[in-house]
């Protein structure tokens, strides 16, 4: 009988290629939350275009965070990071002001939304989809805050693995090796 090996878990290039990645997820969480909080008093009247831009930026904000959250082991995610270099993303959390405790309480928080009505449609949570979003508990200054710390922690993660720091968009989706 042949045993097929997977290979190992962690690979430096596999770490560096995903901290590139969450970064940019991080620096278009950032975008995201900038441009909601610069709607803070815009008043809506009906579906206008204040109000549909806001939705879809509260959606693209959310699932980027739940993508950056997700903990599986087929996943490479934040928390693959911590789990390769722990001393290195520990220091870079410190550093970017980004509580590690509370993080993984926003992440617990945020599986049932994303498996009972953001992203999937759960027979008997469709009496009451807000009460996902209820039992989590998040608001967004919460929200708001956590995505500054993690995005001031992946800036700094990512100065520290390639020695440059991301001031826009533009270093987000380019390899290194």
């Amino acid at each position: 009988m042949t045993t097929a090996t997977a290979g190992p878990a962690h690979s430096d290039a596999r770490f560096k290629r995903t901290v590139e990645r969450i970064a940019a997820e991080a620096y278009w969480l950032h975008t995201y939350q900038t441009a909601i909080g610069g709607m803070k008093g815009v008043t809506a009247v009906g579906l206008d275009f204040f109000r549909v831009s806001l939705n879809a930026l509260k959606d693209a904000r959310l699932i980027r965070l739940i993508r950056v959250l997700e903990d599986d082991s087929q996943t490479a995610s934040f928390w693959y990071l911590l789990q390769s270099n722990e001393r290195l993303v520990k220091k870079a959390a410190k550093n970017g002001g980004l509580d590690l405790v509370e993080l993984r309480n926003i992440a617990d928080a945020l599986i049932k939304v994303r498996n009972k009505t953001f992203v999937h449609i759960d027979r008997d949570g469709v009496f009451d989809p807000q009460a996902y979003y209820r039992a989590a508990g998040l608001n967004n200054d919460q929200v708001e805050r956590v995505i500054g710390a993690f995005w001031n922690s992946m800036r700094t993660l990512r100065l520290e693995v390639f020695g440059e720091d991301i001031e826009d968009g533009s270093l987000c989706g380019r390899r290194h090796s």
